[in-house]
């Protein structure tokens, strides 16, 4: 459902500065600003207070929720543990803050949505080798290490990933941890900016942005269920056919062949590479070809979240 989130509550005037004291404050940022573990432990939620020109003061705080909540986010929390994870960040934030701060009730300003697929180990390492295959639209990709696949634009981030090598790669992992995460093939959707979470908001007509209308399962599961769909990712599971075997069910060998051979291009060169003048492949053809192997649902285009 959820790992990492950052939700924030804005102040006219502060009834104390305590936190002043014992917090750390950045003297070559922007704007004044104080912070509290950010470079301490992960479990616990990291605090910013900035006091922006308009003489607004804006308290932040993020946190991994299944890290806090389980010490580790080998499994992701149910509906019930997130309203628990918001209020021990209420509770924390107030304890070190002085200052009053309801986590139900803040805006949130960075969300990671997150779904994960009980496959086998070999299974999860094919089928990030087949999506590495796709293309979004207005996101770039990249595949690491042949074991994480980002898709990624200036306000949002889909990160693929095996979750049992990212575990047993921790310096003090537990067997228990390892044996939850074995062959589970982990989706992230993260949204970085105010104006991406606003798309969410919109598309679902929501009242506003705060936890109690955005951090829910129902809308993490309208978020990933995109992210599925403009991956073809539920065909891809139950289709192990190569592009090859898919094409020649709709077209004749030789153009079936051709079309793998833009698929190739694709993956070289990127989406639109017939701008490139000097492979002389026009913008026609192009678009015929993609037309038909969105046809043969070799590469599918979606509407995009931004």
């Amino acid at each position: 459902m959820l790992d990492s989130v950052q939700i924030k509550h804005f102040f006219q005037s502060l009834i104390c500065d305590d936190f002043k004291s014992h917090w750390h404050y950045l003297s070559k940022a922007r704007n004044p600003t104080w912070t509290l573990n950010t470079k301490g432990s992960d479990a616990l939620p990291n605090l910013t207070m900035i006091l922006t020109p308009n003489n607004i003061w804006h308290l932040l705080a993020e946190v991994s929720l299944p890290k806090m909540l389980f010490g580790h986010n080998a499994r992701l929390p149910n509906q019930a543990e997130v309203f628990e994870g918001l209020q021990m960040i209420s509770e924390y934030v107030e304890a070190n803050s002085g200052l009053n701060f309801d986590a139900k009730t803040a805006t949130v300003s960075r969300v990671d949505f997150a779904k994960d697929f009980p496959l086998s180990e070999a299974k999860v390492f094919q089928t990030i080798k087949k999506l590495s295959d796709k293309i979004l639209p207005r996101m770039d990709k990249l595949l690491y290490n042949d074991s994480t696949l980002y898709f990624k634009a200036k306000t949002r981030q889909i990160r693929i990933y095996g979750k049992f090598r990212e575990v047993l790669a921790r310096k003090y992992a537990k067997p228990e941890n390892i044996k939850t995460v074995r062959g589970i093939l982990r989706f992230e959707h993260s949204f970085f900016r105010s104006y991406s979470i606003d798309s969410i908001v919109e598309k679902l007509s929501l009242p506003d942005k705060t936890t109690h209308s955005l951090l829910t399962q129902d809308v993490s599961d309208f978020v990933m269920s995109e992210v599925l769909e403009s991956l073809n990712f539920n065909e891809l599971l139950t289709n192990d056919k190569t592009n090859l075997e898919n094409l020649l069910a709709y077209f004749q060998t030789r153009k079936a062949m051709n079309l793998c051979g833009f698929l190739e291009m694709l993956k070289l060169r990127g989406e639109h590479f017939y701008k490139d003048e000097t492979l002389r492949f026009s913008k026609d053809s192009y678009f015929r070809d993609a037309k038909d192997c969105r046809k043969a649902k070799v590469w599918k285009q979606s509407k995009s979240l931004e």
